[in-house]
């Protein structure tokens, strides 16, 4: 086996045994999944709570304001100018509510996406070779540092997983 396939299956034994042994290891793969979004996240499903509150409230008030205008109990142009700023107001919430629902369906997919990269490395457990379909499962890319002049200094290598590392963007420059 080869010295870098070799440092790939230790990397991939070691992440088979942090989660084997670390009872926060789903919870620490999301933190890396979303790096500094978690705040933002809990910050995100408590405005969404917030919205649809409102949205909820503004909904009410402009049927309230249909129902005052035909009664007759408020004048036409203040029921057009409160419709109009109740509309304006939902639309505006309306738009950054749908924003929000798009970030809390990624943090979704972000969880699912933990729970199968653990599968996968659990499927993998007790290997003591690297297979091609191994690393078809849980390799994304491998990245080398450039070759230093000296040979006495290695190369770093980084290794990064499918589902828990962010997709290589610009892989034509990884390649050169």
């Amino acid at each position: 086996m080869s010295a870098l396939n070799q440092l790939v299956l230790d990397d991939i034994q070691r992440q088979i045994e942090f989660v084997k042994t670390d009872s926060n290891a789903r919870e620490k793969y999301l933190a890396r999944k979303r790096g500094l979004y978690a705040d933002q996240q809990d910050n995100d499903k408590k405005r969404l709570k917030d919205m649809s509150k409102r949205i909820a409230e503004l909904d009410r008030l402009i049927g309230s304001v249909y129902e005052d205008k035909v009664t007759g109990k408020m004048p036409e142009d203040m029921a057009f100018t409160l419709l109009e700023k109740y509309q304006t107001e939902k639309k505006t919430l309306q738009a950054e509510y749908d924003e929000l629902q798009k970030r809390s369906d990624i943090a979704r997919q972000d969880e699912a996406d933990v729970d199968e990269y653990i599968r996968r490395l659990k499927s993998y457990a007790g290997a003591d070779e690297l297979t091609r379909q191994m690393a078809l499962d849980l390799i994304e890319y491998i990245t080398l540092d450039e070759n230093p002049r000296k040979k006495s200094v290695p190369r770093d290598i980084h290794i990064y997983y499918k589902l828990i590392d962010r997709p290589l963007t610009d892989k034509q420059n990884a390649l050169a």
